[in-house]
């Protein structure tokens, strides 16, 4: 499980923002979309999805703590 500020501070070091959402908060680069759960804790999976959709690769983010913290 991954702290739901993790997956937000990963997206944003990727460079996207929120743009709103009710149940789910919508996040955007302007060519990815993507959207987090209001929930305190993301499971490892939907973490994984959520990075995919966003254009986030192994070789594009810096921050190992967050898959291995």
């Amino acid at each position: 499980m991954v702290k739901r500020r993790e997956v937000i501070d990963c997206l944003r070091r990727a460079g996207l923002h929120p743009t709103g959402g009710t149940n789910h908060e919508h996040w955007t680069d302007g060519t990815h979309f993507t959207q987090v759960p209001r929930h305190r804790e993301i499971s490892n999976q939907l973490f994984a999805r959520i990075k995919r959709q966003a254009g986030i690769t192994d070789e594009t983010r810096d921050d190992e703590h967050v898959l291995h913290g």
